[in-house]
């Protein structure tokens, strides 16, 4: 990999060459990956997918790094890492939150507008985008009970939103994880309830 070429033409994203990986892991484990990239915005994610697709370099997503072990050989691709996506947006009962966005994060701003529905994750770590890819739940409830639509970027280079139905959840499953693509976005559909009973519940 021409690391000095990559850096040259995406010189306005952060990317680290031979970044040891327990410097992001949860687990502090794992060796270097020839080079971590961490977007801040979607349109970098295109364009660091983009590189990697004319180049013929390979790419993976960690997410959050919450529930992963690197070996200490580390990673010989491009790791995208979306902790630098973390915006959350609620719109009335609707939340719109970055992939990289921490669950635990998203379920307080829930609670601080006063939307129930987000209780069940209040204690599961890593990201939106993890939690989506793998309909990550607890206490009973599943990410797809509050799931609406995914903003997700394709191997290709499109972006496409995908619905309940396209993800055909399942325990700890979904669609995404057929298909090589990266979610940016998620929308999640809540519903207006009490502070203190939601409180009560997360507590």
């Amino acid at each position: 990999m021409n690391t000095k070429a990559m850096l040259e033409t995406l010189n306005e994203i952060t990317l680290l060459v031979d970044e040891p990986l327990k410097n992001v892991t949860f687990t502090k484990t794992g060796g270097p990956a020839d080079v971590l990239a961490l977007p801040k915005t979607k349109k970098e994610v295109e364009e660091i997918v983009a590189y990697c697709r004319e180049q013929g370099l390979s790419w993976l997503v960690l997410g959050n790094a919450s529930n992963l072990i690197v070996r200490d050989g580390g990673i010989r691709d491009v790791v995208i890492m979306l902790t630098e996506m973390k915006e959350i947006k609620v719109a009335g009962t609707t939340m719109i939150v970055d992939a990289g966005a921490k669950l635990i994060d998203t379920t307080y701003e829930a609670l601080a507008a006063d939307l129930t529905g987000f209780e069940f994750a209040c204690g599961i770590p890593g990201s939106v985008g993890g939690a989506v890819y793998m309909n990550a739940g607890a206490y009973g409830g599943e990410i797809k009970d509050v799931f609406q639509s995914a903003e997700v970027l394709l191997a290709d280079g499109t972006i496409q939103t995908m619905t309940k139905e396209d993800l055909n959840f399942r325990y700890r499953h979904s669609e995404i994880q057929e298909l090589h693509c990266i979610v940016l976005q998620a929308t999640f559909a809540l519903e207006k309830g009490n502070h203190a009973e939601i409180k009560a519940q997360m507590d």
